[in-house]
């Protein structure tokens, strides 16, 4: 039996709770909307640090650089003795191994006529390309990555290979890509110049507000 003097809520009570529960929403979706576009262009940055990695083992291996390439184990690797432009590699993607097809960086030495490859991963939904200069003699390269829910690109160019390059555009977010790039590429790949160099090959690479590729700090 319950007391007389018992009661429940008040309809302002409730809508003092409701109306709290509402402003702590506006808060935190905002941040974790931040927290997950902070999260995916973190995993695309750090793709590009170990394909930057793997062209540097290549280089170490047979003297110049290669390309991303998938599709083929590292006993098969195609080298790239033809081809300037590696494959848009869409994660999730397993390293390829002696036995096992996957994502790889692989070059071949044009002088020497060695090719040999670098097994990496690709994480989900990070879009990555590795190229090296259109002569095809392999000095140099370009990486670039995004993420597919990420508002920002990634790039290296080797002949600064201790700078990484990137570009914002709040309305990739979520934009749906088909093994292609939201951002603007540099339009050429050149031995010994920094390609992503304000009024160099990237002139622009399709930012808003950060419309031209800029150095991250």
């Amino acid at each position: 039996m319950l007391k007389k003097d018992e009661k429940g809520f008040t309809l302002i009570e409730l809508m003092i709770v409701i109306a709290i529960i509402g402003i702590l929403a506006a808060i935190a979706i905002p941040q974790f909307a931040s927290y997950r576009k902070r999260a995916t262009n973190t995993k695309a940055s750090s793709t590009v640090g170990t394909f930057k990695n793997g062209l540097s083992a290549l280089n170490q291996d047979i003297g110049c650089y290669g390309i991303s390439a998938q599709g083929a184990t590292l006993n098969g690797a195609p080298g790239n003795a033809a081809a300037a432009a590696g494959a848009i590699l869409s994660g999730p993607i397993v390293s390829a191994s002696a036995g096992t097809q996957g994502a790889m960086v692989t070059g071949t030495n044009t002088a020497t006529g060695a090719t040999s490859a670098v097994g990496l991963s690709v994480p989900g939904d990070v879009f990555i390309q590795a190229s090296t200069e259109a002569a095809g003699v392999n000095l140099t390269y370009l990486i670039i990555a995004e993420h597919l829910r990420g508002n920002r690109a990634y790039g290296v160019d080797g002949d600064l290979e201790a700078m990484m390059y990137f570009v914002q555009n709040e309305l990739w977010v979520d934009k749906s890509a088909a093994l292609a790039f939201n951002c603007v590429l540099p339009a050429a790949n050149q031995v010994g110049v920094n390609d992503f160099a304000p009024g160099g090959a990237a002139a622009g690479g399709g930012g808003a507000p950060t419309a031209t590729w800029a150095v991250l700090q």
